[in-house]
């Protein structure tokens, strides 16, 4: 049998985006397909449930031999290309090209609705008509065709006609692991990103025996004692276009509540400051406000934290809309409040493009480090009481840093000087080490030299996983912010989300 179509266009992404928030339900490794007694309920959602008899005694996992000889019986032919039962409230058309997004999306109404299992039962709502088991599930999510003269969707053996093999590490959200078996072991799983930065265990959405549709977190590739997992691609999804970029996002991390953990904080599309607190372990959660809900930070124009009057509290300093540069003091508990000038009200700071903060001179007192309207980084010495001078050149005057599209500082190679890390032109995380007095050198990659950063407009440090090495974080091209993990040594690897895949940080 011939492939499905090949994917063409793109098409517009679903309202409801990719979602990456992992039940806490906990399933053991016998959670493999189990069927249920008939039924016909109505979800909350208005979709209906209906039993059927099928044709074939296993309708999850039966061969595509075994579905033609049971249609060649029963004078049906089992074409993966019958019309759908009714029309689709949809991106996409039945068998044809379909956004990742689109695939997610899909999936996630059966989750909502709590739709039960069930071999021998298919669930009729605005998806279409599909079998409520495991590859009717992924039928339905991908938008395939479905009829009685297919049982109501594929099953986990003729998936292979439509998906191609990928490697591991090319998983993307709306691809799946599966299991082919022809047996009881038959199974497969929508993959909707990596859940940990070893690649270990990922974020999935599935239809299981035991719980009916489900959104969990699962070992890679898939429980033990179920057989053989391979990673698949629909060969008719299509890549989801990244959404508009606005601009470069105002965001920065330390630990502003005391609690030992690095926290996030950055102004949102309210212009209000938000603090998104740290777990230790790669996470943020909250987006309480530090300073009102007054939209205080319109037109600032990037944010730098650190304890910039030694009182053993993190700050906040930024470039307002008059480009001089403010200090707000912390208190410990994930406020700021003042606004002090650091550097007079002379409109200093007009045409930077990023600043960060750290000890550059290792005088023990924070500084501040900024790309200047001439591409040249500057350092300004900070005095321990909220206040700056100087303006001297870290790397030369021979505007190095065009292009660049965000710095962080840190140590990152645990050598006790203050680096700074930039995504370059080319979209490369660039390491430059600090020499303890104020100067850099380098510019070495620390993520490869593959371009990954494309579409980043947001780049922030600290040890965001507790394992006493500087990680970096940013805001990606979908909005989502990612966490890369530092080894000490000058590199970064990883990137997992630290509060879902929804695209919350857009605005920020």
């Amino acid at each position: 049998m011939s492939r499905a179509l090949r994917r063409t266009s793109a098409t517009a992404l679903l309202a409801a985006g990719l979602a990456s928030v992992v039940l806490t339900t906990t399933v053991p490794a016998n959670a493999a397909e189990t069927p249920v007694a008939p039924s016909i309920a109505t979800q909350a959602d208005q979709g209906t449930i209906t039993s059927f008899t099928p044709t074939v005694p296993n309708p999850t996992t039966a061969t595509r031999a075994q579905l033609d000889a049971a249609a060649s019986a029963g004078r049906k032919k089992a074409s993966p290309f019958l019309a759908a039962p009714q029309s689709l409230a949809a991106d996409s058309s039945v068998a044809g090209p379909i956004s990742r997004a689109e695939v997610i999306a899909r999936a996630r109404t059966w989750v909502d609705a709590g739709v039960p299992y069930s071999m021998t039962s298919y669930r009729s709502d605005a998806n279409g008509r599909y079998r409520t088991d495991c590859s009717g599930f992924v039928s339905m999510a991908w938008h395939l065709s479905s009829s009685s003269a297919n049982n109501y969707g594929e099953t986990t053996g003729t998936l292979l006609e439509f998906t191609s093999s990928i490697s591991k590490e090319s998983l993307k959200p709306g691809d799946v692991l599966l299991n082919p078996d022809p047996g009881a072991s038959g199974h497969v799983v929508i993959f909707n990103g990596w859940a940990n930065a070893e690649h270990t265990r990922y974020d999935a959405y599935e239809q299981a025996g035991s719980v009916g549709a489900v959104h969990r977190e699962i070992p890679y590739p898939y429980w033990s004692g179920h057989g053989t997992f391979s990673p698949r691609r629909y060969d008719n999804i299509i890549d989801d276009a990244p959404p508009a970029v606005s601009g470069a996002a105002r965001t920065v991390g330390a630990d502003f509540n005391g609690d030992g953990k690095a926290d996030i904080a950055g102004i949102d599309a309210n212009n209000n400051l938000k603090l998104y607190t740290g777990d230790g372990a790669g996470h943020v959660s909250g987006g309480s406000n530090m300073l009102g809900d007054n939209g205080l930070w319109k037109n600032f124009k990037s944010l730098a934290a650190g304890d910039f009057n030694g009182d053993g509290k993190q700050d906040i300093a930024g470039i307002d809309a008059y480009n001089n540069m403010k200090l707000y003091t912390g208190d410990g508990a994930g406020h700021v409040g003042g606004g002090s000038n650091m550097l007079g009200d002379n409109g200093l700071w007009a045409n930077f493009k990023s600043i960060t903060a750290g000890d550059f001179n290792a005088d023990g007192k924070q500084d501040i480090a900024g790309i200047d309207a001439n591409n040249n980084l500057k350092l300004y010495t900070g005095d321990g009481a909220g206040h700056l001078g100087g303006g001297s050149d870290m790397l030369g005057n021979n505007g190095l840093w065009v292009n660049f599209k965000g710095i962080t500082a840190g140590d990152f190679n645990a050598d006790g000087k203050q680096d700074i890390a930039g995504i370059d032109a080319n979209n490369n995380l660039k390491l430059y080490t600090g020499d303890g007095a104020g100067h850099l050198g380098g510019g070495s990659d620390m993520l490869g030299n593959n371009g990954l950063w494309k579409g980043f407009r947001s780049l922030l440090s600290a040890d965001f996983n507790g394992d006493g090495k500087r990680d970096i974080a940013g805001i990606d091209a979908y909005n989502n912010m990612k966490m890369y993990e530092g080894d000490n040594a000058g590199h970064v690897s990883g990137g997992i989300n630290m509060l879902g895949n929804n695209g919350l940080w857009a605005g920020f």
